[in-house]
């Protein structure tokens, strides 16, 4: 089954002015997968009420809430174009790790990504989440930060050599050199801004030493 994604024109909603990016179509600890990505749907279609249905509209819901509160309000759920890295099923990891992105099933991400933004030239904003989607993004010449950003976030190999594989970067917190930053399209005029993903928000302790960074990301549409 392939995730589908989810452009908001085609439901009725506005040109999508920011593209955000998730990681792939599974809910956490779950064989959930999602008909579009971050079970979006569930958001604007209250009439769903499926199993795990709080799960999928809690979600979808920090999703949009994210970017909303971190943009000032100036982007709105309706104008937001969502996609994951990888829209087809990867294997479920054990507690190890985040569930591990293969090179290929990355590679054929960013195409679509590129395919996204030629087709829809409103957008003006990217939002990946995530530590391993921003890795692969910059390894794959989407975006770039520093050569440092890129080495340390590789995965260990020891992790992608066992079944199931799991993401684990070779030095931890490498993400706080990015998070909250603004950089711009390899090619492109869109500006792209890493932001933690959904499932994080809103921040906890546990995630304090990014408030720096989302700070960043308020004053940026102040």
């Amino acid at each position: 089954m392939e995730t589908q994604d989810w452009n908001p024109k085609e439901h009725g909603l506005r040109d999508p002015s920011a593209l955000m990016i998730g990681h792939d179509p599974r809910l956490a600890k779950s064989e959930t997968l999602a008909d579009y990505a971050l079970f979006v749907n569930y958001y604007f279609d209250n009439t769903i009420k499926d199993r795990a249905y709080k799960s999928k509209y809690g979600l979808a819901s920090a999703a949009f809430n994210q970017i909303v509160e971190i943009t000032n309000g100036k982007i709105k759920p309706e104008e937001i174009y969502v996609t994951n890295l990888c829209n087809s099923s990867l294997p479920a990891v054990n507690g190890k790790g985040n569930v591990y992105i293969p090179e290929e099933k990355a590679a054929d991400g960013v195409e679509n990504i590129k395919r996204i933004l030629h087709e829809n030239p409103s957008i003006e904003y990217i939002f990946p989440m995530s530590l391993q989607v921003n890795y692969w993004l910059q390894k794959l010449g989407l975006y770039y930060s520093t050569d440092e950003f890129v080495e340390y976030s590789k995965p260990m190999i020891d992790g992608v050599v066992i079944e199931p594989p799991y993401y684990k970067p070779i030095k931890q917190r490498t993400f706080l050199m990015i998070c909250g930053n603004i950089y711009p399209v390899i090619g492109g005029k869109q500006i792209v801004i890493p932001t933690l993903h959904a499932k994080c928000f809103p921040l906890n302790r546990q995630f304090r030493a990014y408030e720096v960074s989302y700070e960043r990301i308020r004053n940026y549409f102040s």
